[in-house]
């Protein structure tokens, strides 16, 4: 069984998600990650030099908000990648390497990218915007609104950051569950990803469980 959780990269509440999803003792994790990203948050080193103007103004971005909610950008992979460690877990990554990301947006045309950054609706660029209240998980309604926004206002990197690495995940998911088939796997990824994540798997015949912890507190 696949269980997707969606997670707020800048949310406590994500940590909430993470010790409920392993009340339920899951034989594995997956995290959307990558080994470059998770020896960055365990080293601290963001590698920011080398990057793109544009990608460094989307970590600055990212670590505002990270500095107004408490919880740093990854901080919630990264705790969950210690607390499957600790229990002796096997732990997947299946995120697409961040250094292929990195050369895919650098393909994105420049007018959508200093649009993107002049913006005042930056935030679409991240799993929340400037109506969400940073310390929770968005609900499904607003996920979708904002998606929707991205893929219409800046295409090429919609294609970047949402499609294509959806479509890796989707695959590396299926390769996981097909090598460990008795295997109830318990997958963490953002909020924005777990819809088109499951609706994929789903058409490829597995059995996907969409664990909403948050809804079930409230």
């Amino acid at each position: 069984m696949i269980k997707l959780y969606g997670t707020s990269h800048v949310s406590h509440e994500s940590l909430d998600v993470i010790d409920r999803a392993f009340q339920d003792e899951p034989d594995m994790i997956a995290l959307e990650l990558d080994p470059v990203r998770l020896e960055a948050l365990l080293t601290g080193d963001q590698g920011s030099e080398d990057a793109s103007a544009f990608i460094r103004l989307l970590q600055k971005f990212q670590e505002y908000v990270g500095n107004k909610t408490g919880l740093m950008p990854g901080e919630e992979m990264l705790y969950a990648y210690n607390r499957g460690m600790r229990e002796d877990l096997e732990v997947a990554l299946v995120d697409q390497d961040i250094r292929i990301t990195i050369e895919r947006l650098k393909d994105v045309r420049r007018k959508e990218k200093v649009k993107a950054v002049l913006s005042t609706g930056i935030g679409l660029l991240l799993p929340f915007g400037d109506k969400f209240d940073l310390e929770e998980i968005p609900d499904e309604e607003k996920i979708q609104e904002l998606i929707s926004k991205l893929e219409i206002s800046f295409p090429g990197i919609y294609e970047v950051l949402m499609k294509e690495r959806n479509v890796h995940m989707v695959e590396c998911i299926s390769r996981l569950q097909i090598n460990n088939p008795e295997s109830d796997i318990a997958i963490f990824m953002g909020a924005a990803h777990r819809k088109p994540v499951a609706e994929a798997l789903r058409g490829e015949g597995f059995e996907v469980s969409c664990e909403d912890l948050m809804e079930e507190k409230k």
